[in-house]
């Protein structure tokens, strides 16, 4: 009998994305207890499972899980289908030569090993012509590769959904979160985009090395020579559009981010609404992601950050730039509509998902308050954010408990932030903002438990520090990826680190944690007090001194930081409990008190000052800068030329000119420069 190669190789993940995890679960019972049915397989490779109640289930080669027959009641997926793959597994598995779901170089396949022959076994005619056509259109698709301990491809995200691929021997098992599920359309679309990426991997002149390929999709993922659509910078029109962007952003700097946002406001309504024409996503969603900035410092909201509007002014520039120099060349490595975001806009209702929380933030302003929850989808390793705003009405609303009370979706928003969610109710946006639908009974809510976060794999989940270094380190800078919120939040496992000290930061208001891996690469914790999340800095240090016994991983945004990582806590598991610090009314406690050092040697400290300067300027605005803070500028360029980095240097030095007038956008390119330069020299 040749065995079922594919059935073997589905793990309780696979089968957790494919079915449900009740329906695993209770499998995984029966099996354990010895309660198998009867199992006999055809020459066709049909596996037939007989069970004790007289029901009948069978799946065939070229079929998904979904696709299979069962004589139970159940309309849809059904335990009997589970339970067979993993009786399957618990009879076979040995058999095979090694236990079931054991490694077998898995860092060498990828799905482009599927010829045209086996696409063509288990997708219609009509199905691979409605793939050709649309990679006619050149698609943009994000191939994602993992680290040497982890599968070389863990997935493909296209436009509007993201197809995972469970079998190395069978593409009936590969799964999309589209409605359809599987045995769509995206697959194809899928399988081809990673045949691009392993021939770009593959060519020894032009090597591709970041965990990230992003490529436009070509029918039958053959390499072609790629012109350039129409209409990506290279018309009259696009450049005039790009002309008024960098005037706004003149305007921002010259006058200050603190002016009133009146005069902006008019401008930034109708460069809006000429992207949106064009379809440039990426760029609205970076364009949007200033104005919220904005307003936030002129709403006092805790969200606002002068660093990350730094970031964010200088992120739009550069991906102006390289859209514009990728729209003048022939076969570039990035297409400019992959860097515009041309063909991302719109939102996609999702087959039967499931979240596990990562964490939320709450903010509030002087007019509105909300929540940014973020959840891991562990069936395409991808991270959602369901955002939402409440108007302040009453004085009564200072208090961080009518924030956590709010309700979604029938659940309290302390809750619902805190919990595992199977939903049918769900739709994605193309920036991975998600909107859940208001049907309380297509939602159902399971609390986090210590091991919630276990399903989840590079890259959105890391067990080794030094691979999620190397993967902050290869990816494309953010002017150059899709501009999806929630891209920076990572889960590390911590039962390999140590922890070095952690103290109360009295004058910072933080609390900083260090840790140190094995070989000697650092990760440091910053979590700052916030008002509304008063218990969130106590429970942490509860957490820390072992309360709850270990903590075993942690999630949080994360950044490259002085050689290491740096990281703000938002949960942790420990060996007893799930705790989301958002919600969380610990007592105060005793901390050490210490202050705590800007990380990194003379240089960089020296560099992050002038980072805080530049911030400064633009707070005041370059034109209402007076004699003094110009000279001050410049001694500071200086002490930065003589630190050994002429080249931050010499942009200080063009920024003040005669003319800031908004016409003039050739400060502003030295501005954004080296606000990326900065950046990029304090990593390390």
């Amino acid at each position: 009998m040749n065995l079922r190669q594919d059935l073997l190789e589905l793990r309780p993940e696979a089968l957790t994305a494919l079915a449900n995890p009740g329906f695993v679960k209770r499998g995984q019972k029966d099996v354990a207890a010895g309660q198998l049915p009867n199992l006999s397989q055809d020459v066709d490779g049909t596996v037939h499972a007989l069970f004790e109640d007289g029901i009948r289930t069978q799946i065939g080669l070229s079929e998904s899980l979904r696709d299979a027959a069962c004589t139970c009641i159940a309309s849809g997926m059904c335990r009997h289908r589970v339970t067979l793959v993993l009786a399957y597994q618990a009879l076979y598995g040995n058999a095979a030569g090694k236990p079931a779901h054991a490694e077998v170089a898995e860092d060498d396949w990828s799905p482009a090993q599927f010829d045209d022959e086996a696409v063509a076994a288990v997708f219609s005619p009509t199905v691979i012509e409605q793939a050709r056509k649309l990679a006619l259109t050149r698609p943009l698709a994000t191939v994602i590769s993992g680290s040497a301990s982890a599968p070389k491809v863990l997935g493909v995200s296209l436009a509007m959904s993201n197809v995972r691929f469970f079998s190395r021997s069978n593409l009936a098992h590969a799964r999309c979160d589209c409605q359809q599920g599987v045995g769509c359309v995206h697959v194809v679309l899928a399988i081809w985009a990673c045949r691009l990426a392993q021939q770009l991997q593959t060519d020894g002149a032009d090597r591709v090395e970041s965990a990230e390929v992003n490529l436009e999709i070509t029918p039958f993922g053959q390499i072609e020579l790629q012109v350039q659509l129409a209409g990506t910078m290279q018309t009259p029109a696009d450049i005039a559009l790009v002309t008024q962007l960098h005037a706004w952003l003149s305007l921002i700097w010259n006058e200050g981010s603190a002016q009133p946002l009146l005069g902006l406001e008019a401008h930034y309504a109708s460069l809006q609404a000429d992207l949106a024409q064009r379809g440039w996503t990426w760029v609205m969603a970076e364009l949007e992601s200033v104005w919220h900035m904005l307003q936030a410092q002129e709403r006092r909201s805790n969200r606002f950050d002068s660093v990350d509007l730094l970031n964010s002014l200088a992120e739009l520039w550069g991906r102006l730039q390289a859209a514009s120099r990728a729209g003048s060349v022939i076969n570039p490595r990035l297409p400019a509509s992959q860097i515009l975001g041309i063909g991302q806009k719109g939102e996609v209702t999702l087959d039967l998902l499931r979240l596990i929380s990562l964490g939320t933030e709450l903010w509030r302003d002087d007019v509105s308050e909300g929540a940014s929850l973020v959840f891991a989808d562990p069936d395409t390793q991808s991270v959602l954010v369901l955002e939402r705003s409440w108007p302040r009405l009453t004085d009564a609303s200072n208090s961080p408990d009518s924030l956590l009370n709010r309700r979604l979706s029938g659940q309290s928003l302390k809750s619902l932030a805190s919990s595992q969610l199977v939903t049918k109710a769900a739709k994605r946006r193309a920036n991975a903002t998600l909107e859940l639908g208001g049907n309380a009974r297509q939602t159902s809510v399971f609390p986090l438990s210590p091991a919630s976060w276990n399903d989840l794999q590079p890259p959105l989940r890391f067990t080794q520090l030094n691979d999620l270094l190397q993967f902050l380190a290869n990816r494309p800078p953010s002017c150059l990826r899709p501009g999806q919120v929630g891209s920076h939040w990572q889960v590390l496992s911590l039962t390999e680190m140590t922890l070095l000290n952690w103290a109360w930061d009295a004058a910072k208001q933080t609390l900083f944690a260090r840790w140190e891996s094995f070989d000697h690469i650092t990760l440091c914790w910053h979590l700052p007090y916030q008002h509304l999340t008063p218990g969130a800095v106590d429970t942490l240090a509860r957490a820390l001194s072992g309360e709850w016994g270990s903590v075993l991983s942690i999630a949080g945004p994360v950044w490259l930081e002085s050689g290491g990582v740096g990281i703000r806590p938002m949960s942790v598991m420990t060996q007893q409990r799930a705790i989301v610090l958002a919600f969380e009314a610990g007592a105060p406690q005793k901390m050490a008190l210490q202050e705590v050092p800007l990380p990194g040697n003379a240089r960089q400290l020296l560099l992050r000052e002038t980072q805080n300067l530049l911030g400064q300027h633009l707070r005041q605005g370059l034109r209402h800068a007076a004699q003094p803070q110009r000279k001050r500028w410049y001694a500071q360029a200086k002490q930065v030329g003589d630190a050994g980095y002429p080249e931050a240097a010499a942009l200080m030095n063009t920024i003040f000119t005669d003319d800031l007038s908004c016409r003039n956008t050739r400060n502003i390119e030295a501005l954004a420069a080296l606000s990326l330069l900065l950046g990029e020299l304090l990593i390390w």
